[in-house]
């Protein structure tokens, strides 16, 4: 049961993927230039290649609440729970770039953009493998209470 973390910003989206049991997060790859449809494509195809899983960060302010980016992501999510055989989870984001940034910087491979966005659907993907495994509850459509 692998699963897919994406991390979706206005320009970018980073793509993350775990091992095959779940455990562990790695970074995939950074998407540019995507729409809603032109994900949902790609999510398609790995669902194809064996994902069941989509966990999607949602950006929150540091008070929880929702803004604008909030929304737009949670548009990017509902596109995603038409794909057949997907469970879509909406993830709190919170500090997912800051740690992603905090782990390149770490091992010498920090640079804004590319490595980032990744690193931090890693983050959040990760985050989300540990509240499963460990049996933390999950709100209303899987999101993190």
């Amino acid at each position: 049961m692998r699963s897919l973390g994406l991390d979706i910003g206005e320009k970018r989206i980073g793509v993350a993927l775990s091992d095959p049991l779940g455990i562990y997060a790695f970074p995939l790859e950074t998407l540019r230039g995507i729409d809603s449809r032109r994900l949902r494509e790609y999510v398609v195809e790995k669902v194809r290649e064996g994902v069941t899983t989509a966990v999607v960060g949602l950006p929150l302010t540091m008070t929880g609440r929702e803004g604008r980016e909030a929304e737009r992501v949670r548009k990017y999510a509902e596109e995603l729970r038409s794909v057949e055989g997907l469970e879509v989870v909406v993830w709190d984001e919170r500090l997912s770039t800051v740690e992603a940034e905090k782990r390149l910087k770490e091992v010498g491979g920090w640079r804004r953009g590319r490595k980032a966005d990744a690193e931090a659907a890693a983050v959040i993907l990760q985050s989300y493998l540990d509240a499963r495994r460990i049996g933390k509850g999950t709100g209303e459509n899987g999101e993190k209470p």
